[in-house]
């Protein structure tokens, strides 16, 4: 465990800040992974400055790729001397990602091997056999040795398939369709992810002269093309980032300008928080949230995949639901085991009560199944500061910032790399907002 904390004196207001969002760290990993296609250079521009980031270019570099840094947030990739295809377990159990290179590595080399035991957030089961069993559908043989998955293709290579997803998994779409650009004859993906991360993925294979389509009912058709070239791109900003931020504005009764965000990637958030009782302004400088005069008033959320609700903003909205008059509902539909960090809430005076039950209205796999993703939570209650270990869960982190924020007293934080796997500065963008808080 690390020895570092931070450390933040709370019920302060934050007010006034202008933030600059940085690039999708859900984005820049993928691109990375996709240049794996192609001999080519690829320049990413907008890298975010994160752990996540560094994780993934260790891995290409382990590879055999090239990572150059233009700038901070400028890298050129190129894979054109991967001599690897087997990634061994301790680099699998830093990042799911990982399992991505599979698709371009039996492009490469005719096979592939990794570790089933994947690194990431603890976020409930998250198992490999949805990407495993759609790279068989594609002609991949697979051997399984322990937690060690070899995967194989005979002299043709991978060939097109009709997948259907039991689930839109949104890594398990990325992977697919990395997969099937270069596979031979056609691939329709059906029931897959449309997240805009998940786009902007296809946008830049498009780029690199993958012939993609999206069609209705968040169906992917691919037809397989012989090579792929470089590429250039700018990662879209990160709607995590941004929402995380918005939420330590109003949960403490202030503003924020996020500077350059566009609406598309936060209307639905925006569309909650306008309910509560929240001003918004969108414009060519960006984002502005408001808390109102009054309080916000609860609202009733279920998180769903895109286009709806994201599973990755609940945890930070929490707050924001405590510290809102009326009774909130959370419905988690995505993830069985996301509701774990209210424990550290209720631990800091919240009012919160979590059941097995479906409350809403949305579609739920995890109905009559027994799983804790549904909270009651009554508001407003004043938090309380205190001390606490981060869990891995990268947002349940953030959460526990926000609380921090407004809870009277000094709120003391460990762990805290795990923050920043994913968040860029998060100190220096807090204090612009006003707050006070380090690292030590």
């Amino acid at each position: 465990m690390e020895s570092r904390r931070m450390v933040i004196q709370g019920g302060r207001k934050l007010s006034g800040g202008r933030i600059p969002i940085s690039g999708s760290s859900n984005q820049v990993t993928k691109c990375i992974i996709a240049a794996l296609l192609t001999d080519e250079p690829v320049l990413i521009k907008g890298a975010p400055e994160v752990d996540e980031r560094t994780i993934v270019e260790d891995l290409f570099s382990w590879l055999g790729g090239e990572v150059e840094h233009l700038s901070n947030d400028e890298i050129r990739v190129c894979a054109k001397n991967i001599g690897k295809h087997e990634i061994d377990e301790e680099m699998c159990s830093r990042n799911r990602i990982a399992i991505l290179s599979a698709g371009p590595l039996l492009h490469r080399f005719g096979k592939a091997s990794f570790y089933g035991a994947l690194g990431g957030d603890k976020i409930g089961k998250r198992p490999v056999d949805y990407h495993v069993s759609g790279l068989q559908k594609m002609g991949a043989e697979v051997i399984i040795e322990g937690q060690q998955y070899h995967l194989s293709v005979g002299t043709k290579g991978l060939h097109g398939a009709h997948i259907i997803l039991e689930f839109p998994s949104v890594m398990t779409t990325e992977n697919l369709l990395i997969a099937a650009t270069l596979a031979s004859g056609r691939t329709i993906i059906e029931n897959a992810a449309i997240e805009p991360e998940v786009i902007e993925l296809m946008k830049m294979l498009q780029k690199m002269g993958a012939d993609i389509s999206l069609n209705a009912n968040r169906t992917y058709v691919v037809e397989g093309v012989k090579k792929l070239k470089g590429c250039e791109l700018r990662c879209m900003v990160d709607r995590n980032q941004a929402v995380s931020f918005a939420l330590a504005a109003l949960a403490t009764g202030g503003d924020v300008l996020l500077e350059k965000v566009p609406h598309e990637p936060v209307y639905s958030f925006l569309n909650y928080i306008q309910r509560m009782g929240a001003i918004i302004k969108v414009n060519s400088e960006g984002v502005f949230v408001k808390s109102p005069e009054k309080s916000l008033r609860g609202a009733h959320v279920e998180v769903d995949v895109a286009p709806g609700f994201m599973t990755d903003w609940q945890q930070p909205f929490m707050v924001l639901f405590t510290q809102s008059v009326g009774v909130s509902i959370l419905h988690e539909t995505v993830f069985e085991e996301r509701l774990g960090y209210i424990d550290y809430l209720k631990e800091m005076g919240a009012n919160i009560s979590v059941t097995t039950k479906c409350l809403g209205e949305t579609p739920c796999r995890f109905r009559n199944k027994n799983y804790i993703h549904s909270a009651i939570i009554q508001g407003s209650t004043p938090l309380r500061a205190g001390k606490f270990v981060l869990p891995t869960d990268i947002r349940a982190g953030m959460c526990l910032v926000l609380a921090g924020l407004v809870a009277e007293g000094t709120t003391e934080l460990t762990n805290i790399r795990e923050l920043e796997r994913k968040y860029d500065d998060v100190v220096g963008k807090l204090l612009k907002m006003g707050a006070a808080l380090e690292i030590v």
